[in-house]
């Protein structure tokens, strides 16, 4: 089978996104293939909303809802609209690399990177993140962090409550919070968030990175190794992702601005907690020091995790740790 780069694929996908019908020679010059190769590849352009008409030319049913840059900022609430750049990208290597290029060229200000596609998405401890084309939500959020580097104590749980709220606003669904980064939906992921701090300009910025499941193509899905899931699925619907790009982008900046103000407070630590499909459940957590296994309680004021064994409680930070239930016989 040709293999479609995610460039060519944008690139075909934009052209369809109105509804156009695309003659197939068209459609081939664009993918960068023969016309007979893409009757090869229709397997995997359906799971795009491609179908194919008699006369072999190609169209997406109602169009594609692509990202914009106008519609995501004009969707932000009218207080904030002004003081947050919006960047949308088509096939990049990592929002959250292009957010550190920004600081670096001297733009400090508040800023939400998108793209279509992602190269090299990453996620914690360094692995991979399934970034199809025009499918799902990558998105960066940056903000100066007052205080520096070691204000940062429990920057990754914010985010995750105000992604988490921001989500469910939009789709009216419940959103759980896996320790430390994991948006779960029925016990299955539906996103990440990776924070990352970066110096510039004689301060600290918090690059927030995150990642929502909105329609994961089924051969995209079938190559990923844990249960997961996404929106649509959830929903039984289409979901606009410039909508809920929006909300997640006014959440951030209204935690951001409490957070800078009152750091991880209670009243962050206890919305975390209320979503916390862990908390009273025996679980395993597992670093290069070994394993550790006993009764997960909650998180601390410093939004480390607590895990209660049979010589006491134990606080681990977030690290290069991770968690999972303990298998019971």
């Amino acid at each position: 089978m040709p293999v479609l780069s995610p460039d060519a694929l944008l690139a075909l996908l934009t052209r369809l996104a109105s509804g156009t019908v695309l003659p197939p020679d068209e459609a081939a010059e664009l993918l960068g293939l023969e016309s007979h190769e893409v009757d090869a590849c229709m397997q995997i352009l359906a799971d795009y909303g491609v179908r194919r008409r008699r006369d072999g030319s190609l169209r997406v049913p109602g169009g594609i809802a692509l990202l914009d840059e106008s519609r995501v900022s004009a969707l932000l609430p009218e207080a904030i609209r002004h003081d947050i750049a919006i960047e949308v990208h088509g096939v990049t290597a990592s929002t959250n690399d292009i957010a550190r290029a920004r600081i670096e060229d001297g733009r400090y200000g508040a800023r939400s990177i998108l793209a279509e596609a992602q190269t090299a998405g990453r996620g914690r401890r360094g692995r991979g993140w399934a970034s199809p084309v025009a499918s799902n939500l990558y998105l960066t959020h940056v903000e100066p962090l007052a205080g520096g580097l070691e204000s940062a104590s429990g920057l990754s749980l914010v985010v995750g409550v105000a992604a988490a709220e921001a989500i469910e606003s939009s789709c009216g669904i419940e959103v759980l919070l896996k320790w430390p980064n994991d948006l779960i939906v029925a016990d299955r992921k539906l996103g990440g968030i990776l924070v990352e701090l970066v110096l510039g300009g004689g301060a600290a910025h918090c690059v927030l990175g995150i990642g929502v499941n909105v329609r994961v193509p089924a051969h995209v899905g079938a190559g990923i190794d844990q249960a997961w899931v996404d929106l649509t699925q959830v929903t039984g619907g289409p979901v606009d992702r410039n909508e809920l790009a929006a909300a997640i982008v006014g959440r951030l900046h209204e935690h951001m601005v409490a957070f800078r103000s009152l750091g991880f407070d209670d009243r962050v630590r206890r919305a975390w907690q209320a979503r916390d499909p862990y908390r009273d459940r025996r679980i395993v957590a597992r670093s290069e020091q070994g394993e550790l296994r006993g009764i997960a309680r909650g998180i601390d004021a410093s939004g480390a995790l607590v895990i209660e064994t049979g010589t006491g409680r134990t606080a681990i930070g977030a690290g290069e740790v991770s968690i999972r239930l303990e298998e019971r016989s």
